[in-house]
């Protein structure tokens, strides 16, 4: 009988899972939760005010940790980004920029041509080259130079920058957390739910995009819109600035990132004239957090409910507004004639997609309003250190969905785990990778790239440093860095741009 078997090595051909070319494989920074630790603090945000107030402290809002026990890349970041592009062979990091470093005083007094409509929404913000000017002689000049550094070091490594241009903490000259928390009518500095840190945002952005445009072609305008207004307005905890459990605050939280993002993507798209790789000269995206929601009980009719509202108002809503102009401010699912802002539909070059977990849903039946009357069921299965329940067909599921709904390329912008005692990254790398190749091979999903969250242990926000997403694990105290299991794993795939 004729042996029909293959050569092996035909077979190992045949059956390596190659992704397409000019992939990118990174990971994903975030700056104030590793810049500090060595070198100067950033002091002078929402988020440093919060993680220090005694008061939420004391009623656990946040942890008592702070980041200046953090990872220092502000000071280590050529080591680290070393470690990226020669130990990790990625070719590719996710960067932000603090806000509060880059203007530690207000811009307020640049004036610019604001445009609303008719409804009082900002809706265009216009600078000139004079305005940019302006905003140079009020930057920190020693702030933007390092962050020149690091993107010309990234650059050193073989890795191309994607630079988030807001990664939550706001300067507290836009927004004052404890006042708002504590009283609202108290203050006009009020983040997110004031217009004008749009406006200010718009400045930022054009300004960022004129100084480093010719280091970065892709960009990320707001990171999460959504978690900043979930997590901020609409928490029984209260544990993001400023603390606050109120849908309406929720939704126009999420509205006015939702313009920020079009209103920024004007501005890099204006200032940024120099193209550093093929990207350029400027590929702006919003990263939106995606989640797998599916009923706790799929038999009773009000889970089922309830989680497709959920699903709606976390995963769809902000989507919606920026791909399709539709603000639907009573979450009614009905888009209305003055809730449709064709206007403000300003670009999206590509989808970030943030994911991390399935979520189920119960439906609570008090009778309030439902952004308020509903629970995650407890994981009782395969869980991170953070609870939260690993499902690594929902990355597939999300990717599938946003992109059969807003047709437009998708990066991987965050995936990873909880896992301080490094028993689940390598598994869970693996297994969402293996998702993340079947939409793409089988799903026709065009995703270009993917950055796992985070390089190192850094300081998880209002939960500090018992949280440990890292691919590398730090020393508080030496601030050493050590790999863990998955750094090999995730070398040889990126190297060879494939799974075995």
């Amino acid at each position: 009988m004729l042996n029909r078997r293959k050569p092996i090595y035909l077979r190992c051909i045949l059956l390596e899972r190659v992704f397409p070319d000019g992939f990118l494989w990174g990971t994903a920074i975030s700056s104030f939760q590793a810049e500090m630790g060595v070198g100067e603090p950033s002091d002078g945000t929402d988020w440093w005010a919060w993680v220090h107030d005694e008061t939420n402290i004391s009623v656990g809002r946040v942890s008592g940790d702070t980041p200046l026990d953090g990872p220092g890349f502000w000071e280590h970041y050529d080591e680290d980004l070393r470690l990226a592009g020669e130990d990790l062979k990625n070719n590719s990091i996710r960067l932000a920029v603090d806000w509060g470093r880059v203007f530690p005083e207000p811009t307020e007094s640049v004036e610019v041509d604001v445009k609303r409509d008719r409804w009082g929404n900002v809706w265009k913000v216009e600078l000139e080259e004079d305005d940019l000017d302006a905003l140079d002689g009020l930057a920190d000049g020693d702030a933007v130079d390092r962050y020149r550094m690091i993107l010309e070091s990234a650059h050193s490594h073989g890795l191309t920058p994607m630079l988030t241009l807001h990664h939550w903490p706001i300067p507290l000259w836009l927004h004052d957390p404890i006042a708002c928390r504590d009283d609202m009518d108290s203050t006009d500095k009020r983040g997110w739910i004031s217009q004008s840190t749009i406006v200010e945002f718009a400045k930022l952005a054009a300004y960022l995009s004129h100084r480093l445009g010719d280091l970065v072609d892709l960009y990320c305008t707001v990171n999460e819109p959504r978690i900043i207004s979930e997590h901020g307005y609409l928490t029984r905890r209260g544990e993001f600035p400023p603390g606050l459990n109120d849908p309406s605050l929720f939704l126009t939280c999420l509205k006015h990132t939702c313009i920020a993002h079009g209103v920024a993507y004007e501005q890099v798209k204006r200032w940024d004239r120099h193209g550093a790789s093929p990207l350029g000269p400027s590929t702006v995206g919003l990263v939106a957090v995606l989640q797998h929601y599916e009923p706790a009980d799929p038999g009773n009719p009000d889970d089922v409910w309830m989680s497709q509202y959920i699903d709606y108002a976390f995963n769809e809503w902000n989507l919606n507004a920026v791909f399709h102009g539709d603000y639907d401010m009573n979450l009614d699912q009905l888009v209305e004639p003055s809730e449709h802002l064709p206007h403000q539909i300003k670009g999206c070059d590509y989808l970030g997609v943030n994911y991390y977990a399935r979520w189920r849903v119960r439906h609570r039946n008090t009778g309030v309003d439902p952004l308020l009357d509903y629970e995650f069921a407890p994981c009782s299965g395969d869980c991170s250190d953070y609870g939260w329940d690993i499902h690594p067909e929902g990355l597939r599921d999300v990717l599938r969905w946003a992109y059969r709904r807003y047709r437009r390329p998708i990066y991987v912008t965050e995936n990873g785990v909880a896992d301080r005692g490094d028993r689940l990254r390598t598994r869970y790398l693996r297994s969402h990778l293996d998702e993340l190749y079947n939409a793409i091979s089988l799903d026709g999903v065009p995703v270009r790239g993917y950055y796992y969250w985070t390089l190192m242990d850094n300081f998880e926000w209002s939960d500090g440093y018992k949280i440990r997403f890292g691919l590398y694990n730090v020393d508080r105290e030496t601030k050493k860095r050590t790999p863990t299991k998955a750094v090999p794993v995730y070398r040889e795939i990126a190297e060879r741009n494939g799974l075995p």
